[in-house]
């Protein structure tokens, strides 16, 4: 019985946003805070079988949470339709492969990123999947469902996942594989573009009920973000994409400031 229960999407549509900054939300952000911190410090990063290690099992457990995910997802539509929740969906579905949120495109991206070292990808890839991490750290609305003490699979899974979108490329610039160069601003530009043409795509077409990255209705309105809450739908784009742009020039500035304090200069790896 707890199996059948941890391996299933029940939950997952019942009380999205019932703990925003209450004690369950705090716990997640004290246990990422820490995981991140102990991650960072303890490991022996001068070796590069360790580097390796950490790199590896952190892109395998993007993958192995995200399609794990979905084989619950679709087995559960399989099994009894759309019975269990709003996630469960047919394996001809687009959320099979990938989704059309920013988090959800760069769970999948990610590893391919740094697997086979997609340099240009990178400028949009690792800044994006910090802010889409971080976002979902503080407003985690559809992760922190149900009832928070009893976890189950999916739980884990987007828990996880979101920790590693922020841990990831932030190892990776620790380690000095990678340097977000202000240089190479305008790739993280046209991924941004790209993104939200994807996320418009999948609210226009293929499921108009949609709202993909949230550009279709205010995910805030009557919430407890001040001015935010209170914006109509359309108008509330207007301060979103505003805060993204900031977002990236904080992940620019403060990967730059960690650069000069703590990098030698050296020609940049990207060609």
């Amino acid at each position: 019985m707890f199996l059948v229960r941890f391996f299933s999407s029940e939950g997952m549509d019942l009380l999205p946003d019932a703990y925003l900054f209450r004690w369950p939300h705090f716990l997640y952000l004290g246990f990422c805070i820490l995981a991140f911190f102990l991650l960072m410090k303890l490991p022996d990063h001068r070796r590069p079988m360790v580097r390796k290690t950490i790199v590896t099992v952190s892109c395998v457990l993007l993958l192995f949470f995200k399609y794990g995910g979905e084989a619950i997802f679709v087995s559960e539509w399989i099994r009894f339709g759309s019975a269990i929740s709003s996630f469960s969906h047919p394996f001809w579905d687009w959320r099979t492969l990938i989704s059309f949120q920013v988090c959800g495109v760069n769970n999948v991206l990610l590893p391919l990123v740094v697997w086979f070292n997609l340099k240009p990808l990178k400028d949009f890839v690792y800044p994006a999947s910090i802010l889409g991490g971080i976002a979902v750290l503080l407003y985690p609305v559809g992760v922190l469902f149900g009832d928070p003490l009893v976890l189950t699979f999916p739980m884990v899974r987007t828990l996880v996942v979101h920790f590693l979108l922020v841990f990831l490329p932030c190892y990776l610039i620790k380690i000095d594989e990678f340097r977000l160069e202000s240089r190479y601003w305008y790739r993280a530009g046209i991924g941004c573009v790209l993104m939200i043409a994807w996320s418009m795509y999948g609210n226009l077409f293929v499921n108009p009920s949609a709202n993909n990255m949230y550009l279709m209705k205010n995910p805030f309105a009557g919430g407890p973000v001040p001015i935010l809450n209170l914006l109509p739908d359309g108008w509330h784009t207007i301060p979103m994409i505003t805060l993204v742009f900031l977002g990236f020039l904080l992940v620019y500035r403060i990967a730059a400031g960690y650069e000069r304090r703590f990098r030698p200069p050296r020609p940049s790896e990207q060609k």
